[in-house]
């Protein structure tokens, strides 16, 4: 319970929601989706130590796309892309990305509690990822919101900022309650679809709770990586459902494919 579980739980987030592995999703026929998702989910826990090198190489190639097309191409060019620019703001992002991985190796710190935190920071984006692929109400503040609360509150459990003591700590315990469920749930509906997707997510919180409650706070780092989880579910789902606007799909091809402004 203290280090195994959550790095369970963290192992069940790069799973089901590593970025590269969503932003794949786009790649792949409609009908292969499913497939494909339960190829990948048990061939990563299969090959975890040889696929390590691969999964640095599609990290910084997903990291220098990023910045090529989202913060240059779609917003500092303004609809006058350079190739050699793009390419080169790509390029030297994979070197400081590299540099900057370098530097934390050699701070030493201690594996298991960087491998918790790194599942957190996942764990912190996995409920606004997927949700965002079929919920055309998730807006953009919903989803910085969600996953910026989520850490905060992770930080505050896992570091023991505040006591995890009275009305604070069973707050927490029922959060990461919402947590479990959060993480059973989806995995449910990447296998089982939507409807029952969500009925394994709500019995679980339910079935949890009384158990979490005056438990888990003697548990900080399942308290914190399962808080993570049900915070950002929660402020997602709670500010999607305020939100009256519906996300159009068929945007995304020319957001995301389309820099140069036509003359």
């Amino acid at each position: 319970l203290r280090q195994g579980a959550p790095f369970f739980v963290a192992v069940l987030a790069y799973a089901i929601g590593n970025q590269t592995i969503a932003q794949r999703l786009f790649a792949v026929r409609e009908d292969l989706i499913k497939p494909t998702f339960i190829t990948a989910t048990i061939g990563y826990g299969a090959v975890v130590i040889g696929s390590l090198s691969s999964t640095a190489d599609s990290d910084l190639a997903a990291l220098s796309a990023i910045m090529m097309t989202d913060i240059y191409g779609k917003n500092l060019a303004r609809g006058r892309v350079n190739p050699r620019v793009m390419l080169m703001l790509g390029r030297l992002t994979m070197i400081v990305a590299s540099l900057i991985g370098v530097l934390f190796a050699s701070l030493k710190l201690d594996i298991l509690v960087m491998l918790v935190f790194v599942g957190a920071l996942w764990g912190a984006i996995v409920f606004p990822v997927i949700v965002s692929f079929y919920w055309d109400r998730v807006t953009n503040r919903a989803f910085t919101t969600s996953v910026l609360v989520a850490l905060v509150l992770f930080c505050i459990a896992r570091f023991e900022l505040i006591p995890m003591t009275g009305f604070i700590g069973t707050a927490f315990e029922i959060i990461a309650s919402i947590g479990g469920g959060v993480v059973l749930g989806l995995m449910a509906f990447g296998f089982l679809g939507r409807t029952l997707g969500l009925l394994v997510g709500v019995v679980a919180a339910l079935v949890m709770m009384p158990y979490a409650i005056g438990f888990l706070r003697d548990y900080t780092v399942l308290l914190a990586s399962l808080t993570a989880y049900g915070t950002s579910a929660v402020v997602c789902t709670l500010m999607s459902l305020g939100s009256k606007k519906q996300f159009d799909f068929d945007l995304l091809k020319e957001r995301v494919g389309s820099f140069q402004h036509s003359n």
